[in-house]
This record gives structure tokens, C-alpha cells and sequence, in this order.
């Protein structure tokens, strides 16, 4: 038996140490890949063994929601309500818009809506008592995924698969997570959980170091720039955070540029030609012509369209309604497609969620704080360009609003007060 002074060495024990010896679990690793893979992992559509398993991971999907609330007996706290509510809202905004006037029935997107209020209710439940250890899981997951991804373009660089039923004009070959724009959302994701768990407890930089080379070494050769100069950003951010001073600033100088291109460039569809700097970021940087990939073309039509239906949009609609409605898959930027789906009621309630996120953000004011803006302000640039999967949009948005509840392990942590005296 052991005596009080034993025992009362071992409860001073500090708050890192007691984490170093937390067992790693794989039932909370398995959690996250139950909910967030289906999303991730692409699969031909057409398959009646990928149909099936689909609809199992449904059922679980429904499974671990009931589980949540059964345990779900905390009240949500009122600086959280204006990000929670917006996220709810939104889904069900779409959900019943899309009922009204789709014809065709999508009970997929209550599916969706579920996955993701399964991410709030665990964020809500557990994250907010111990988010160190599940980034630490969600990071591990998305590593390993990260990895594999580079093993399999190795040894299949020409693809997994042809998509021959996708009615878009790009790309029909499947890597793991489909193209190669996806391939770059997956690696944000993974570049900003772990970065902010690596922050957090000083511990993970040689997986850090490799996430960093695979992830843009990876999108870099498959050719998709948007995502290279993204993830770019996000890995001379992470390196370079004690050199850049008011890194807020650079944020808020971000979001005045992002807004200005979006007002002039894409709602009005100015000639990028008038602006001989910026026409030499996107030919000689971004690789892409002054049409942006013809992406204005589609951005004038969807512009139009909205115009038509600017209060409620026309729900969310299949690739073949996109094609014939603006000419494309789909509008090739986040806000019109938001605007597409779900007019200003969804516009509204997607920039409520942001700004509920950048303030969480700036009131830590320390590196984690401004490293997940930095992340956060790059998935922005890169939705100026591409549209991605919708879980793994708002999975990065949860991640980050709920930063708010990381605790630092170690004391000599820099916030950004001690950056900028060094």
C-alpha cells in the first residue's frame, strides 16, 4: 500500500506528463474515421458493393447520433450559440429549400446534416474538456491517410480510376480522395490539425515535416496550383511564425484584398487585364489564364442565375443542373455556390460562422490562434477557386471554432506578445 506521500507525488504530477501516459484509443480513432472517411475516401458510384457499404455507414452514422444524445445533457453555453445555431440553421435551411424545390428527393443531405451534428455534439461533449487529445486522434487518422495517399500515387500515378459517369468537363481521374482539388482539402485538414496539436504540446514536428513535404509535394506534381499555393502558405506560416510580426494584421490586409477580388473580379466580372499585378499572380503563379480556367464564365452565369432567385436560391442541385444552368459543374467558387443553394439566407448564416470563428481566433492571440487563421484565411483563397466536399468544409470550420477550448502543455508556449518581442 502505498503511503501519503506517495500518493500526493504522484497527483502533483503536471498536466503534461499525465498526458504522455494517456493510452492511445481506437475506439475514438475509430470514431473519426466512421464519420469523417465515407466523406474523404472516393469510390466509384456505380458499385453495388460501394452502394451497400455506403448505406451501412449510414446506419452507423444514425447509430452514433442516438448514442450522443443519450449522453448529451449539457446545455450549449451562450458564446457558443451564434456558431452552433448558424451551422444547424444552415442545414436545415438547405435541407427543407432543396425538399421544396428539387424534385427529386435527397434524404442524403439529412445524412450530411447528421455527420456533421455528430461533430458538434462530440465537440460540444468532449472536446471541450480535452480537444489536445482529440486533435491528437483526428490527426493520427489523417496522417495515416495523408501517407497512404502518397504510396498509392507512387505506385498508381496515372490513378486509382476513371470516373466515366461524371457529366463535368474536368478531370475524370480518382486518386484516394478523388481529384486532385480534394486531394489539397485533406491535406489542410491534416496540416491544420496537427499543427495546432504540434503548438499545442511542442511535441510532432518530424510528422509535421513530413506532412508538409508529402502534402505539397503531392498536389504540386498532380498540378493543381490553387492547392500548392495554399499549402505553401500554411508550411512557410508554420516555419516562419516567429518572424512574421501582427500576423492579424496580415490576416485583416487578407480579407480586404479576398473581398475587393470577390465584389469586382467575380460578382461583376471585371477584366483581369485592368489589374497588370494580379494578372501576373494568377498567369505566372497560379498557372492559369486571365479566365481563370474559364472559371468567369461560369461565375457571370451564376451571377445571373442568382439574380433571379437572390433570397432562397434553388436548393442543392445535381452536376446535370449545374451543366445546364451555367455550363459546369458547378460555380467553381464557395459564396456563389452558397448563393446557388441557398441565396442570402445561407450566404448569411456561412458569414456568421466565420466571423464567430475569426474572433474565437483573436482573442487567444497566440500563435495556435493566428496558425489556424492563417489555415482558415488559405481554405478561403482556395474556395475562391474550387468548391469541396461539404463535410470536409464544415469539419474545418468546427476544428476551428472550437480552438477556443485548446490548452497549452507547456508554459513556454509563445503567444504572440512574446513573438513580437523577440
Amino acid at each position: 500500500m502505498k503511503s501519503s506521500e506517495e500518493l500526493n507525488a504522484i497527483n502533483a504530477k503536471p498536466e503534461v506528463q499525465m498526458h504522455q501516459e494517456a493510452s492511445f484509443s481506437w475506439n475514438l480513432l475509430g470514431l473519426y474515421a466512421l464519420l469523417i472517411c465515407p466523406f474523404i475516401i472516393a469510390y466509384p458510384q456505380n458499385s453495388s458493393i460501394f452502394y451497400m457499404l455506403s448505406r451501412g455507414m449510414q446506419l452507423l452514422c444514425v447509430t452514433i447520433w442516438l448514442t450522443l444524445q443519450f449522453y448529451n445533457n449539457l446545455r450549449i453555453s451562450l458564446e457558443n450559440k451564434i456558431f452552433v445555431y448558424s451551422v444547424h440553421a444552415w442545414w436545415i435551411f438547405l435541407i427543407c429549400n432543396t425538399f421544396m424545390q428539387v424534385p427529386t428527393r435527397q434524404f442524403t443531405l439529412i445524412y450530411y446534416w447528421i455527420t456533421i451534428w455528430n461533430i458538434l455534439l462530440i465537440a460540444k461533449l468532449y472536446m471541450t474538456r480535452d480537444l489536445v487529445r482529440h486533435l491528437y486522434h483526428v490527426g493520427i487518422l489523417f496522417s495515416f491517410l495523408v501517407y497512404l495517399n502518397v504510396i498509392l500515387y507512387v505506385l498508381f500515378p496515372d490513378g486509382l480510376w476513371v470516373d466515366t459517369e461524371w457529366l463535368g468537363n474536368g478531370d475524370k481521374t480518382r486518386y484516394l480522395f478523388g481529384n486532385y482539388n480534394q486531394t489539397g482539402i485533406v491535406g489542410l485538414i491534416a496540416l491544420l490539425i496537427w499543427g495546432a496539436y504540434t503548438f499545442l504540446t511542442g511535441r510532432g514536428y518530424k510528422n509535421m515535416f513530413w506532412l508538409m513535404v508529402c502534402n505539397l509535394g503531392v498536389v504540386a506534381i498532380m498540378g493543381s496550383m490553387t492547392s500548392t499555393v495554399g499549402i505553401l502558405i500554411i508550411c512557410l506560416y508554420f516555419l516562419l511564425h516567429k518572424r512574421i510580426k501582427h500576423p492579424f494584421r496580415w490576416v485583416s490586409i487578407f480579407f480586404t484584398v479576398y473581398i475587393l477580388f470577390f465584389v469586382i473580379i467575380v460578382w461583376q466580372g471585371k477584366n483581369l487585364q485592368e489589374w497588370p499585378l494580379l494578372t501576373d499572380f494568377v498567369v505566372n503563379v497560379l498557372h492559369k489564364n486571365i479566365t481563370f480556367t474559364h472559371r468567369t464564365y461560369l461565375w457571370f452565369s451564376s451571377v445571373k442565375l442568382i439574380m433571379d432567385s437572390p433570397i432562397i436560391g434553388y436548393g442543392a442541385r445535381d452536376v446535370e443542373w449545374m451543366i445546364k444552368a451555367i455550363g459546369g459543374s458547378g460555380p467553381h467558387n464557395i459564396w456563389l455556390l452558397m448563393l446557388l443553394e441557398g441565396g442570402l439566407v445561407s450566404f448569411t448564416l456561412l458569414l456568421n460562422m466565420f466571423v464567430a470563428i475569426f474572433r474565437t481566433l483573436r482573442k487567444r492571440h497566440d500563435v495556435v490562434g493566428s496558425y489556424v487563421a492563417v489555415c482558415i484565411s488559405v481554405l478561403l483563397l482556395m474556395s475562391l477557386f474550387e468548391t469541396y466536399n461539404t463535410i470536409c468544409f464544415f469539419f474545418i470550420l468546427i476544428i476551428a471554432y472550437y480552438m477556443r477550448y485548446a490548452k497549452k502543455e507547456q508554459e513556454e508556449i509563445p503567444t504572440l506578445n512574446d513573438t513580437e518581442n523577440e
